[in-house]
């Protein structure tokens, strides 16, 4: 009861600073559009401007306008311009913000990435500000800008008008619901049939997990049927290359599981046909794959049997800005975590001290803060299975071979952690965030941490909060 009501008391706090803007005062109807570029290498950034959309639907609430959750590693802010007054910001995550931790940005190669950034449709002249975290995990701004509604070359022509909108889940006023729109990827005409069974296939699990069961009444889910000229997407490491609206690629940022688009503006205009706050790419797929990207698109491939698990993990990094937990998986990251400064994640830290620990309040009393486990065990487990998975892989073995080998592995995965003394206690485990050492997560076992469980107590209030945010 006591952690119960710590946690509403922090969370009205935090609802409170919603209320200090007033919509109408501010914004009309529909939504303004910022297409950007962000280029840059692991040393230097710069955004330049690309153009300016008006938008006819603002699926966002009318009274969560300032976010307060200190989440991401970009801030974006609108400040009328006339008074200097705050009236609207978000916190996000770009690739860009990916890319520069790989070896390529760390070579002084540059690249430019299309992102977006959308508000409620101005009444006045605005300044934005885009900040990005430095090394030291604090906010720094590196663009403004000044926009006049009342430019006549902002766009208002509406794409895509003859696309089909199904309203999958239509619970009430997007403004007073978490709004998320499926767009489907590497899906013919013909087999949109197959991305509307998939989208249900999917979603019944996702309201069966929990928070979202308890909170299915807050959703409303669109659908895009958005037809592919070809089945399936690009797949580099094998050759293949598909046309698909959206360009997206397996072996994004040279992982190869790793699904990403980059065509940010073809998603933006076709996901701008409803009103959303949330995007979720279905690929037509039945190699495993995908990528969560909080306040930007989570994708993953859904003709398999794993979909549905990663669908829950990478909506996890999308809605609640939830790090990952594993670490032995291979990554191309350099220094994604630097071991000095606090994860700004809700369900990741560096934190040993039981009293600063992020999440103490979940904690009990007789739980040792760092918790102990058999981590040396798992880490030879996870080698030997990974080695040997590699070498299956490598000589093209049988997908029989394969499967035996996964399904084995995962019975010892299960019986190992269910023998663990503090399987069942939030506390601080080492082994987090692409880091087996020196970075810790809050429990044993999250879907964070493997696609075989639920969300943990820490990453289920993170989205719970993210949930209230946008309904209340």
């Amino acid at each position: 009861m006591q952690k119960k009501i710590l946690f509403l008391f922090f969370l009205s706090i935090w609802l409170q600073a919603k209320s200090n803007v007033i919509f109408d005062q501010y914004f009309g109807e529909g939504a303004l559009r910022i297409d950007c570029i962000h280029a840059g290498t692991a040393e230097e950034e710069f955004y330049a401007i690309d153009e300016l959309w008006q938008e006819p639907f603002w699926g966002g609430s009318k009274t969560s306008l300032i976010d307060t959750s200190n989440l991401g590693n970009t801030l974006f802010q609108v400040f009328e311009k006339q008074t200097h007054t705050l009236i609207f910001s978000r916190g996000l995550c770009t690739i860009f913000e990916e890319w520069r931790t790989t070896e390529e940005a760390h070579q002084g190669i540059r690249r430019s990435f299309s992102e977006s950034f959308r508000m409620p449709w101005p009444k006045f002249p605005v300044q934005i500000s885009v900040s990005s975290r430095n090394r030291k995990g604090q906010f720094q701004e590196i663009w403004n800008y000044e926009i006049d509604p009342s430019d006549p070359n902002i766009r208002k022509e509406i794409p895509y008008k003859n696309i089909k909108t199904v309203a999958y889940l239509n619970n009430g006023n997007p403004e007073n619901k978490v709004d998320i729109v499926v767009l489907p990827e590497g899906y013919t005409k013909k087999e949109m049939k197959v991305f509307r069974k998939h989208v249900a296939r999917l979603f019944q699990r996702f309201f069966r997990t929990e928070p979202f069961a308890s909170h299915q009444k807050d959703f409303n889910v669109w659908m895009i049927e958005f037809p592919s000229p070809e089945s399936g997407i690009d797949n580099p490491n094998k050759g293949i290359f598909r046309d698909t609206p959206f360009s997206s690629s397996f072996n994004a940022l040279g992982i190869d599981r790793y699904v990403l688009t980059f065509d940010n503006k073809t998603v933006r205009k076709v996901a701008s046909r409803v009103p959303y706050d949330y995007i979720v790419i279905f690929v037509n797929e039945k190699k495993y794959g995908g990528g969560g990207i909080f306040n930007l698109y989570a994708i993953l491939t859904v003709a398999h049997e794993r979909s549905e698990t990663v669908f829950i993990h990478e909506f996890g990094h999308l809605f609640g800005g939830l790090g990952d937990e594993y670490y032995t998986s291979s990554v191309t990251y350099n220094e994604f975590y630097p071991l000095d400064v606090e994860p700004w994640e809700p369900n990741l830290t560096i934190c040993t001290d039981r009293e600063q620990l992020k999440w103490k309040t979940w904690v009990n009393p007789e739980t040792p803060i760092p918790t102990p486990w058999e981590k040396e065990t798992f880490d030879l487990h996870q080698q030997e299975y990974q080695k040997t998975l590699a070498q299956f892989e490598s000589i093209h073995a049988p997908k029989s071979k394969i499967d035996s080998l996964n399904a084995s592995h995962s019975q010892w995965i299960k019986a190992f952690f269910a023998s663990q003394k503090f399987k069942d206690c939030v506390g601080a485990f080492e082994g987090a965030g692409y880091t087996s050492q020196g970075l810790y997560r809050p429990s044993l076992l999250c879907c964070m941490f493997s696609g075989n469980a639920e969300y943990d107590p820490v990453c289920r209030n993170a989205i719970e909060r993210m949930i209230l945010f946008h309904t209340k």
